[in-house]
């Protein structure tokens, strides 16, 4: 989803929106515990202001697999995100820069999903009971130490 500047300002006299289902697993190798990412569907509306601006109203949606925390089980985590991003040539905070003559709208889609994936998740059979731990009342003594009761003199 890379697009030059003057194919933009087209796009955006003649049919402003666009849908595009695009692959992002390449992006998953550097975090751990994401395991797999499905085509990611994207919808949007670009709108060109005074040929300075480039707004992108951008509609994700996507499912990712990640990891349970207990069980280390895939656990399907859907995702639909609606986001704004503008882009211009002005070095400013609120407002990504345009780097060259085109704008790639891959890496954004991807941090969008980064940012809003849970911390972390639990698979729905894994169980969440405490039963195999002591309760306050009862002493708790790690099994490894019970050996060392027989050197006790």
């Amino acid at each position: 989803m890379k697009w030059t500047l003057s194919q933009l300002k087209k796009k955006h006299h003649q049919n402003n929106q666009f849908e595009a289902t695009v692959d992002l697993s390449e992006y998953i190798e550097e975090n751990g515990d994401i395991i797999s990412v499905e085509p990611t569907h994207v919808h949007g509306v670009i709108d060109v202001e005074d040929t300075q601006y480039y707004h992108f109203d951008l509609t994700i949606q996507t499912t990712l697999w990640m990891a349970c925390a207990q069980t280390l089980e895939s656990v399907p985590v859907p995702m639909t995100i609606e986001v704004t991003e503008t882009f211009t040539h002005d070095v400013n905070d609120d407002y990504r820069t345009i780097e060259g003559i085109t704008i790639d709208l891959l890496p954004i889609i991807w941090s969008n999903i980064y940012l809003e994936k849970p911390m972390r998740v639990t698979h729905p059979k894994a169980s969440l009971s405490f039963d195999n731990y002591p309760s306050e009342n009862e002493p708790s003594v790690n099994p490894h130490f019970e050996a060392l009761k027989k050197f006790k003199s």
